[in-house]
């Protein structure tokens, strides 16, 4: 049982109490600005002031008329007392020749020799194996190390775990018969043509909220049973949820 919440104080209402604002700013300088605006406002309304002097037109701008003042420099004068700069640099010490081809064959003669590497021969036609002792002379070269089979079979368990859970969900399929999917894609096209009739009689101009939505949602049925009937006549062997 709902709680009845209904109060008398609130039948009757209450007078709405009036807002009464400051009185608003007022400048004592508003007339004062006015008047002088009003005096200069049309001291300008023709081609500049009235009683500039104007030349006369034979007094037009020339070249080299105007007087260009430019900034002055002051020189700088140059400090004697540095030393001047010689005009040939001092000689610089020979720099001593370097015999490359010496130099090599003592470079080449402090190497270590190389070792000799081990090879197979399993063939008698001279088929040889480069062996690789850390590697090919173990008893797990060639092989698939352990870890990786275990991470192979526990992925084909769950594949398969997977499989067969979606096998139990998954419902059988039927096969839509002509006359069905015919009678479906009837009823599908009667529907469209009451909704487009129904489209067609809209207003053309849509000024309110509830017209535009109306119009939205007409033409967004419109596009669905569309969708639907040409899937219909596209996918000939139709197959349903049973």
């Amino acid at each position: 049982m709902k709680k009845c919440e209904e109060n008398i104080k609130f039948i009757i209402p209450k007078p709405i109490t009036p807002i009464i604002k400051p009185p608003r700013y007022h400048s004592i300088f508003t007339e004062s600005v006015k008047r002088r605006f009003n005096s200069i406002k049309d001291c300008h309304r023709t081609m500049g002031y009235a009683k500039v002097h104007l030349d006369p037109p034979s007094q037009f701008l020339k070249k080299n008329t105007r007087k260009v003042i430019r900034p002055s420099v002051e020189k700088v004068k140059c400090d004697k007392s540095l030393p001047r700069i010689p005009k040939q640099a001092p000689p610089s010490e020979p720099k001593p020749k370097k015999n490359i081809i010496a130099q090599n064959i003592i470079d080449i003669s402090r190497v270590a020799p190389s070792l000799s590497k081990k090879q197979i021969q399993d063939t008698r036609d001279g088929h040889v194996i480069v062996v690789i002792p850390n590697y090919v002379g173990s008893k797990n070269y060639g092989k698939t190390p352990n870890y990786i089979i275990k991470i192979h079979k526990e992925k084909e368990l769950a594949r398969k775990k997977e499989e067969e859970r979606i096998r139990q969900i998954k419902p059988p399929l039927r096969l839509v018969p002509k006359e069905e999917r015919e009678a479906l894609i009837n009823g599908l096209k009667t529907n469209w043509g009451e909704l487009h009739k129904e489209f067609l009689l809209l207003p053309v101009y849509t000024d309110t909220i509830q017209k535009i939505k109306r119009k939205n949602n007409l033409d967004k049925e419109l596009r669905s049973l569309e969708k639907d009937i040409e899937m219909l006549e596209r996918n000939v062997p139709l197959y349903v949820e049973n």
